[in-house]
């Protein structure tokens, strides 16, 4: 809402089997990501993007483990927040 609010065009996902065909199918310049997807976590969806997109991966979940943050760093976020 904040970022339609902004002018932004924003495009949802309800998993990450959508996530991962939206950002095939588009070019977004950044993707908002959640860990707790319901199909493909969030970690998978980023290492799957990351073999073939640069776009910034921004991870935003409710996991706020150290584990979590350096896994997600690892497979390719550009960025860590938990909410």
């Amino acid at each position: 809402m904040y970022l339609r609010n902004a002018g932004y065009e924003v495009q949802v996902a309800p998993n990450g089997r959508d996530a991962l065909t939206k950002a095939e199918n588009s070019t977004p310049s950044l993707i908002v990501l959640d860990l707790m997807l319901p199909d493909i976590d969030g970690i998978e969806v980023c290492r799957r993007l990351r073999h073939t997109s640069d776009v910034p991966i921004l991870m935003l979940t409710a996991r706020d483990e150290d584990v979590d943050k350096i896994v997600g760093l690892e497979m390719g976020a550009d960025d860590y927040l938990t909410k």
